[in-house]
């Protein structure tokens, strides 16, 4: 009994040794290989759009909801289309107006 208590506190120890054994390997490495490692790690993350590309978008997508808005009042035709009789005309432009305006504001 005695040995088998020994046997899992020697276990236990060994376990909280190893991230410390990681972490002092981690901290023997030159910092240049830390920031190669940390590079190689964000570029497997998935890359984001730049800024100005999701300005440009949302402006486009602002413009047709409000757009939208405006063809529904004067009774247009959707992009020349689909005219008012239609019954998809309004679920259409609905579609757009309010989809489209919340989001422009949504990055």
């Amino acid at each position: 009994r005695v040995r088998a208590q020994d046997d899992n506190a020697t276990k236990v120890t060994e376990g909280q040794k190893r991230p410390q054994q990681q972490q002092q390997q981690q901290e023997e490495l030159p910092i240049w290989v830390r920031r190669e490692k940390e590079r190689e790690l964000q570029a497997q993350a998935k890359a984001d759009l730049p800024w100005p590309l999701y300005l440009a978008l949302s402006v486009i997508v602002a413009i047709a909801a409000v757009g939208s808005v405006f063809e529904y009042f004067d009774k247009n035709a959707v992009f020349g289309v689909i005219p008012p009789e239609s019954p998809l005309w309004a679920p259409i432009l609905g579609l757009f107006a309010f989809t489209g305006i919340p989001l422009s504001g949504n990055r």
